[in-house]
């Protein structure tokens, strides 16, 4: 069989007939270009693995789809003389609004500061500023249990992905290793002698 129609990647995934995947396997053996080809497809099949999977989008939109089509509202909005308008409509309405509505109350003017002791400003400053303090403890314990949790999820999928680099990494050693010894000590197990 012409070594040009061995389909390296479908070996890979597994796919093919068995006839085509006992040539394949026959190549590698014969191979060693071809056996670390397969060797970079597999760590490549390995890290493609280890990604996420995204949805993938149903319809590319076009610019000429009826759905970019500004609304009504954005119509009106994106032209100057009627915004301007507009908004001088509103400030017409507010100000007629404004001076039928609000009438002008009197009100008594507080002439009993004298009433008022040093002792009860005190208190009501004492009383306002321990409610600050409890609220800003809360929300940072709030912010910082939050940026903990962030971190040791972060952390944790790190060192997952570390771990999981350094056993294909391992592996791929291993192999390297294996082919070395076997290559020094004049055995021949498919790989030719170089």
């Amino acid at each position: 069989m012409d070594h040009s129609q061995i389909d390296l990647n479908a070996y890979a995934l597994g796919e093919g007939t068995p006839a085509e995947r006992a040539a394949a396997a026959a190549h590698l053996a014969k191979s060693p270009e071809a056996a670390l080809d397969f060797e970079r497809l597999q760590m490549t099949l390995t890290a493609l693995q280890g990604l996420r999977d995204e949805e993938v989008p149903r319809r590319i939109a076009f610019v000429s789809d009826p759905v970019f089509e500004p609304s009504l509202w954005q119509r009106f909005w994106s032209s100057g003389p009627r915004v301007a308008f507009g908004a001088a409509a509103m400030l017409a309405c507010a100000i007629t609004a404004h001076g039928f509505l609000v009438r002008p109350v009197a009100q008594p003017v507080l002439t009993t500061t004298a009433q008022i002791s040093q002792a009860d400003v005190d208190a009501v400053v004492q009383k306002a500023v321990q409610a600050i303090e409890v609220r800003t403890e809360n929300r940072v314990r709030q912010e910082v249990s939050l940026a903990v949790n962030k971190t040791e999820k972060r952390f944790t999928q790190e060192i997952q992905m570390m771990a999981a680099s350094f056993q294909e990494n391992d592996t791929l050693l291993r192999k390297q290793m294996n082919r070395m010894y076997v290559t020094n000590a004049g055995l021949s197990v498919g790989f030719p002698k170089e």
